[in-house]
């Protein structure tokens, strides 16, 4: 079982949490969001799939302590290039790998 955090919740992580929570294999841990209507609240039922007992964080220090295998990084990242290179950096010096949406993938919506 691999333990997952998702980073962002928008269009894509949205996709990304719903799927997780169907795979056999995968373990939703920890959500970062960017908003404060967001944080505080159960991340399944923010993408719209019901309640899956995690709560979603606004505090990058949380999810950096988290025991997790792997950050799916879904960020708006040419939004701010630094701050992204910032934190996929703190994230692989956690000790966790770092995926992030495929540029080249058909869009979901």
């Amino acid at each position: 079982m691999l333990r997952v955090v998702q980073w962002a919740t928008g269009a894509v992580g949205r996709h990304a949490v719903a799927a997780m929570a169907d795979h056999p294999d995968l373990e939703v841990v920890g959500a970062l969001v960017y908003s404060d209507g967001k944080a505080g609240r159960d991340v399944g039922e923010l993408c719209g799939i019901g309640p899956i007992g995690v709560t979603a964080t606004k505090d990058r220090d949380e999810i950096l302590a988290l025991d997790a295998d792997c950050v799916l990084y879904m960020a708006q990242g040419e939004m701010d290039p630094a701050g992204a290179l910032d934190d996929i950096c703190a994230l692989l010096a956690s000790g966790k790998l770092v995926e992030g949406p495929d540029p080249d993938a058909e869009p979901l919506v």
